[in-house]
Parts: C-alpha cells; structure tokens; sequence
C-alpha cells in the first residue's frame, strides 16, 4: 500500500476532506522546487560577483509553513523565528528577499482537529512551503488528563503521521516535496502532564516516519530536573510559556531548520535528530 494511501480506521469525515486536497492538488505538484520556486520576476545575476541580484523588486527565496495550535501563533515564538530565518549569517542566505513564515495556528487545538485544519487548508505542500514545521499535542495532553498516556500518545502519533502524509502533497522526492521538521512539545507547570509529554514526544521520536528533522529540545530546554515540572520562570501558567519560555522554542525551531543546511548541528545537539526522510539542503 502506498504511504499516503489513508487509512481505514480514520474517520469519514477525515478521509473525504483528505480526498477532496488530493484531487485538488496544484499545478505545480510532481515539479521539481528550486530555491527560485517562489519568486515571479526575472532576475539577473550580479556581474560584480557578489550573492545577490541586480533587480530590486525581488520577491521572497523560501516560505516556510508553520503549523500546530495557540501556541505557534504567539508573537514572540514567530518574531524570533522569522528574524533568526532572515539573518543574513544564516547558512542558506545567499541573496535578498529572505524567508516568508506562514502561521497556521488553531487555538485550542489537538492533533485530532489541527489534522482536519491541515487537509481541508491544503498547508504545506499545498502553499508552495519549502519546509514545514509542526508541533501540536499540547491540548490532547490538557484535554485528556485521565487517559491511558499509551493510548493517548499512540493517537496523537496517529495524527501527527497524517498532517506529515498532507503536508509532503503526495510527494517523495526531496527536490518536489517540502522538508519536514516535526517539534516536540514543552514541558506543564505540573509534573504528571510533563511526564505525559515525554512518553509522547519519545514516541514520536522512536515512530514517526517521513520527517526530516525531529527535535524534543522544547522539552529540554524548559525541564527543571528537581520540581520535574517546567521552569516557574519560563512559564506564563500551567500549559503556556511565557516570553522567555517562548524565546526557547523559537531558538529550538530555528536550530531544527537550521540542520537542514548544516548537519554538523544535528551532531553537535543532543536534541535534533535526523529522520529516515532527512536530505540536506544547499
């Protein structure tokens, strides 16, 4: 069976609106992406040597699809992660115009109705993103406090692998489908919630398939190993960091995309993992 054939068990409802992206899919699909892909001017190059180009109304060189709940849309994660994107020390930036970040955040969201959102919006693949970024759960963990975190985690795997299916288009081939970077999430203010978050992003860790970059930095990096809780002073309240908090993440996401250009991170960082889908980007 083909990897993005769906899956039976998935609900009607699901299975349809992911009938109706495919069916739909653009015109571009099954193309080859350039770093040009995303830019409708004629451009020439600089015959004095340089990196850049002579005409000034150049457009945008990549776009980037972030995606997951309220928390991918907070101001500081997506200023921080847009400003690191268009530094000009970043390893890929070799000529104006930058990076563009969409931000598809759906408040309140589980893994369960973000997939929906990611189908029925046809993100990633869909918008012409060079790579995608997601990381979602937050809620499910909320949400669904009393559950079996086995089960849980396993159907929160189960949707995370959809939105990886729909965001790629039905594409494999690294120069015709987005890279995708898939992020753990953070820890709570309480310590069972925090515990439930790890079992879930070990999971996908060990299971998710067709991703180029996973990273459980998030985790890490906001963990405090004595009240084995989030750090009190990276927290706005149980489930949201604050500014700082949120500044981590955006540093985390940044060095995930990062190491799509520069695997020398993926081995000098403990926390960004190469997928079995990982092919480094010029």
């Amino acid at each position: 069976m083909d990897f993005f054939a769906i899956k039976k068990s998935l609900p009607l409802k699901a299975a349809l609106l992911l009938g109706l992206v495919l069916c739909s899919a653009p015109a571009w699909a099954g193309t080859a992406f350039s770093p040009w892909d995303n830019l409708d001017t004629s451009l020439q190059p600089d015959t004095n040597g340089g990196a850049g180009y002579l005409r000034e109304d150049i457009e945008l060189r990549y776009t980037a699809s972030t995606i997951g709940d309220s928390l991918t849309t907070n101001s500081v994660l997506q200023n921080v992660f847009f400003d690191r994107l268009n530094n000009s020390e970043f390893t890929y930036r070799s000529i104006p115009g930058g990076t563009s970040v969409l931000k598809h955040g759906l408040p309140g969201g589980t893994t369960g109705s973000i997939l929906e959102a990611v189908w029925a919006r046809d993100w990633g693949a869909g918008e012409g993103a060079n790579f995608v970024v997601i990381m979602a759960g937050t809620n499910d963990i909320d949400y669904n406090r009393h559950d079996n975190i086995n089960d849980l985690a396993n159907a929160m795997l189960a949707n995370v692998q959809e939105m990886v299916y729909s965001v790629l288009g039905g594409q494999s081939d690294p120069n015709s489908r987005p890279a995708v970077i898939v992020m753990g999430i953070p820890p709570f203010g309480d310590s069972d919630w925090t515990a439930r978050a790890k079992v879930y992003n070990d999971l996908l860790h060990s299971s998710l398939k067709h991703v180029d970059i996973f990273s459980d930095a998030n985790w890490y990096d906001l963990y405090d190993s004595n009240s084995k809780t989030a750090m009190g002073s990276l927290m706005e309240d149980e489930k949201h960091p604050n500014d700082d908090g949120m500044y981590r993440i955006a540093e985390n996401w940044f060095e995930a995309v990062d190491a799509l250009y520069n695997p020398n991170r993926i081995s000098a960082d403990n926390h960004v993992y190469k997928g079995d889908w990982y092919v480094q980007r010029n």
